[in-house]
């Protein structure tokens, strides 16, 4: 899907958010996409809704006097991300080079929720009336790219202050994510076995070029020496468990359940930690090859075959996970007792440690391309946050368990607080900022969760699968019965939520 949007409309983004940040919302909703491209008063739209004979004072003030903007971090809804789709989907259909706020206003009416909808039907607006009164404007817009400069698949080339940290820059992010998720397809047919697309850097790098220096930004690289006399390698202790991988469905009322499940993995010994590729194809994986070393592995979903990825023996990769915009993937390095941030090329040639200062790390995420999120070891563990490029780390939280993940949709981190004993809670992270909201309460006693593209939690009991929404709570999932398969733990989702992998005990 082509994602070009207009000055006006990265704006009217930014007044969603700053809508829905001023009703204290956790996520920006259709609604408040609504009342940001209503306050824009772009134009365009302008001129349409008065073709209509619709007036703006009908509608109540908080529709249309949203804030200019807002710098913090806030999800979209999974039915806000529909809004988003059609609206890029109305604009094509209308021959428009580009999205404006103004075809929002057309996504809230054919992909809305009820509340949003509701507005517009009370106000008097058809949503096809509106798009054949766009599409009867000429798009005369006279800032488009001349020939030789960024392509129409460049987001917001148009639009000024788009620089990091940037209002504009943080909304351009979390829709792209938004819509990558939930709209992209699957790599093309003729890329080579393994190989991921690479997206273009979004801070002036060159493609191509590696993006991380060959030593740490943090300092030079570390210095390992023998392991310790009491040194034990954690794969000397890793239990037997087994990754099974299915297809996760969705009714027609949003309920989610799991058919078709294969044991990808069937063997006895410690198969674990699976993270997808970002076009959704393979599986990456932590497998023990002995007593006491692990290696990264890939499974095949068209196929089912298993390659083993790194070769390593003098050290253990755990908890592999794709870099963003890059055909290399992280993992825990474990050498001689050290556990250190390390980089694989997706042929599995070792790139090299990421960070020289933060150890020993126990898992990861990556909120972007540069930042990411690690549990480091300790007492007490710590959630630190790092820049890949910069250097610079920070501690921003204690006591997480062990499962981080990117919120899909934004560049927030999601991760547990171990509070006290039975009391932990899902909490969001701003990277940029280091501050922290709780989102939900976990299973008591559990801890390894999942996100779908559309935003629920998944999570295991036992043998059970269940779902968090911020509407209904903690629901079950049904999940085909198995004799062969002991209690879930770690899960993943395919970035377009068509598939789940699930760590179950052998």
């Amino acid at each position: 899907m082509t994602i070009n949007l207009a000055e006006d409309a990265i704006h009217a983004l930014n007044r969603a958010a700053a809508v829905a940040a001023r009703e204290a919302a956790e996520a920006t909703t259709p609604r408040h996409i609504l009342a940001g491209a209503i306050s824009q008063r772009d134009p365009v739209l302008l001129e349409a809704l008065a073709a209509l004979s619709l007036d703006l004072d009908a509608l109540p003030e908080p529709m249309r006097d949203a804030p200019e903007t807002y710098g913090g971090h806030l999800p979209f809804t999974s039915p806000a991300h529909e809004v988003l789709a059609a609206a890029i989907k109305a604009s094509t259909a209308a021959g428009h080079d580009r999205t404006g706020s103004a075809h929002f206003l057309v996504g809230v009416a054919t992909a809305g929720d009820e509340e949003s909808r509701a507005v517009l039907e009370e106000w008097g607006m058809d949503g096809d009336a509106l798009a054949a009164a766009l599409a009867a404007q000429t798009d005369d817009d006279s800032d488009e790219p001349e020939a030789g400069g960024e392509g129409p698949d460049t987001a917001a080339s148009d639009t000024p202050d788009v620089g990091a940290g940037s209002p504009a820059a943080t909304i351009v992010t979390a829709l792209l994510l938004a819509l990558c998720l939930a709209c992209a397809p699957d790599a093309p047919p003729d890329t080579p076995p393994g190989d991921d697309p690479v997206a273009t850097p979004a801070d002036g790098r060159v493609p191509g070029e590696d993006p991380f220096a060959a030593t740490p930004a943090d300092g030079p690289a570390p210095e390992i020496g023998p392991a310790p006399d009491d040194y034990t390698p954690t794969a000397a202790g890793a239990p037997s468990t087994d990754i099974w991988v299915g297809w996760l469905d969705r009714a027609a009322d949003g309920t989610l359940s799991v058919r078709d499940l294969v044991n990808a993995t069937d063997r006895d010994g410690y198969d674990n930690q699976p993270s997808f590729n970002p076009a959704g194809t393979a599986i990456y994986y932590t497998a023990g090859v002995d007593a006491t070393q692990t290696e990264t592995f890939r499974y095949r979903l068209d196929g089912g075959a298993v390659e083993q990825v790194t070769h390593s023996p003098d050290a253990s990769e755990f908890s592999p996970t794709l870099i963003p915009g890059q055909d290399a993937f992280s993992a825990i390095h474990e050498v001689r007792g050290l556990q250190y941030l390390w980089r694989y090329g997706t042929d599995g040639s070792e790139l090299g440690p990421i960070f020289a200062t933060v150890e020993p790390v126990g898992y990861h995420a990556w909120a972007d391309d540069r930042t990411a999120a690690m549990f480091v070891l300790g007492d007490p563990p710590t959630l630190q946050v790092g820049d890949a490029l910069s250097g610079e780390v920070r501690t921003v939280a204690e006591n997480p368990g062990r499962s981080i993940h990117r919120i899909p949709g934004t560049a927030g981190i999601s991760f547990v607080r171990k509070v006290a004993d039975g009391d932990w809670w899902i909490e969001r992270l701003d990277p940029a900022t280091g501050s922290t909201a709780p989102i939900a309460q976990t299973l008591p006693g559990r801890e390894d969760y999942a996100w779908t593209p559309t935003g629920e939690i998944l999570m295991g009991d036992g043998t059970a699968l269940h779902a968090w929404t911020a509407d209904a709570g903690w629901t079950g999932v049904a999940v085909p019965a198995r004799d062969d398969a002991g209690d879930i733990s770690r899960l993943a989702v395919s970035p377009d939520g068509s598939r789940i992998a699930m760590v179950r005990a052998r």
